[in-house]
């Protein structure tokens, strides 16, 4: 998340507080996390200005606190020209880092309520600014604000439609419908329609403004399995934007939520009838059920099913050296991801080498030659190792491929403090998690801009610790505690050249 949502949390947490639905702790580690991570925010505001803040991580944050008024009108007064002044920063001799800039202006205008596939369309619009000139672009469209859209979702199929539909204003039956919308709608399927539902959204961008329609259509099919009816609610796959003149897919954000360990060892389908009583299931396969919701559940499950995941597998009430208690489990799912993370990235540039570009050809021919994923990322190890560089493909993903590089090189140089410094950013992400969860069950609250960004956030991170640790299970007989261990030593032991495990083994080398 970007700096100025975080800082709402903070704010709200002062609600929290004073209905323990968090705990002091809870919120002072939030506290020490922001002050060290926003040190590092270089366009947050003056000296002054950053003075106040450091002010506020320091001070008491209940409701009717002093604290939280100052960190009210603080982030008020720091984010307008939050994204000037990132452009400011690029523009000097000596500007930040590029993939620093990126990450902060992304989520900026993330958390402001862009979508990311609407993003991703804003910036190939733009692929052809320079670095400044797209951070001045980027702050323009920050500036804009909310639209409304209008958007049409086609309705093939729902039970009772007379009592239930009818009597609402905004669904109207294919005979009402407007000529152009009929036309427009028509066009979707070859079945006759029964009608429409029309709303008019509030959104920065039409793809945001059709995710937000999703949500209600979710919603409403799951109002509609407490009927009793035999019939079902069957809406078209694509709604009509009528403010843009163009279809958009109906369909929930996928939230990158993997295990791609169940497809690659022949494990998805596996599962039989004698497995389904509790005296045959592992606790891997009870944690894989809870995170089901992550990927298209709704927002409420999806948290608080990821959490219970996280919890079930890497947490033990008899352990008596862990006195952080459940949020334990965020540290050691940090430590599996940061632990997992140099193979996959090494693994992804292996495949992105230019075969007629310097040592291209030679290292084209050694990987031709690798049998496994492992060992293809311990060539393009070895390679930055002893040279610092390797020939990429000149394509559309060159400046991503080169940030990659950049990374590999930096872990290299430093292993344990490259993995240290992900794992407690990974682990930050996770402990909001948890806070989320606990708002949601003991607070009773499902709703909140914090709670869609951390799914977002957090959706690929609890697939990546699924993953590995469904793996090691499949694969190597290790239980979940006992992965999180071998995980934390590794990353303690990585920069030891003689006795630490190899950047590409930190999890064992299969």
């Amino acid at each position: 998340m970007g700096t100025f949502l975080t800082l709402e949390e903070l704010h709200e947490v002062g609600q929290w507080l004073d209905r323990q639905v968090l705990s002091p702790s809870a919120v002072n580690w939030l506290q020490r996390s922001l002050e060290a991570r926003l040190g590092q925010d270089a366009a947050f505001g003056s000296k002054e200005l950053r003075q106040q803040l450091t002010q506020c991580l320091r001070s008491d944050l209940t409701v009717r606190s002093d604290g939280r008024r100052r960190l009210r009108h603080v982030i008020d007064v720091a984010r307008p020209g939050y994204l000037d002044r990132w452009a400011a920063q690029v523009a000097l001799d000596e500007p930040p880092g590029a993939e620093r800039a990126a990450r902060a202006t992304a989520a900026h205008l993330l958390d402001s309520g862009h979508s990311l596939v609407g993003l991703r369309r804003w910036l190939g619009e733009h692929s052809q600014c320079s670095a400044v000139d797209l951070l001045v672009q980027a702050a323009e469209l920050a500036d804009k604000g909310p639209r409304m859209f209008s958007i049409w979702v086609r309705v093939n199929d729902l039970p009772e439609i007379v009592r239930l539909a009818d009597p609402l204003p905004h669904f109207t039956r294919h005979a009402s419908l407007p000529g152009p919308i009929a036309d427009k709608l028509r066009s979707l399927d070859s079945i006759p329609a029964l009608g429409a539902f029309n709303y008019t959204v509030e959104a920065r961008d039409a793809e945001r403004a059709v995710e937000l329609v999703s949500e209600v259509i979710e919603r409403m099919r799951a109002r509609a399995r407490f009927a009793h009816s035999n019939r079902h609610i069957v809406f078209s796959s694509e709604v009509y934007v009528e403010t843009e003149d163009r279809f958009i897919e109906l369909r929930v954000p996928d939230r990158n939520a993997a295990i791609m360990s169940l497809v690659t060892e022949g494990q998805l389908l596996d599962v039989i009838p004698a497995k389904t009583y509790a005296a045959e299931r592992h606790a891997i396969d009870d944690a894989l059920e809870l995170a089901a919701p992550l990927n298209s559940g709704g927002l409420a499950p999806a948290i608080s099913g990821a959490w219970a995941a996280l919890e079930a597998l890497l947490t033990d009430s008899q352990d008596s050296d862990k006195k952080e208690g459940k949020v334990g489990a965020a540290t050691h799912a940090a430590r599996l991801v940061a632990c997992s993370w140099p193979r996959a990235e090494l693994t992804a540039l292996s495949y992105r080498i230019d075969p007629e570009r310097g040592t291209g050809r030679e290292l084209s021919a050694r990987l031709d030659v690798a049998e496994t994923n492992r060992d293809r990322s311990q060539i393009i190890a070895d390679q930055l190792r002893n040279t610092g560089q390797i020939p990429l493909l000149r394509t559309w993903r060159l400046p991503s491929d080169a940030a990659a590089v950049t990374r590999m090189n930096r872990l290299l140089a430093n292993p344990t403090g490259m993995l240290t410094q992900v794992s407690d950013y990974v682990e930050g992400s996770l402990r909001r998690m948890y806070r989320c969860r606990n708002v949601i069950v003991h607070g009773g609250s499902t709703r909140g801009d914090v709670l869609d960004s951390t799914l977002r956030v957090v959706a690929p991170l609890v697939g990546a610790t699924l993953d590995r640790i469904t793996h090691a299970h499949i694969v190597l007989g290790i239980e979940p505690l006992e992965l999180a261990t071998r995980a934390d030593a590794a990353v303690a032991l990585a920069s030891d050249h003689s006795m630490g495990p190899h950047i590409v083994d930190l999890l064992g080398r299969r």
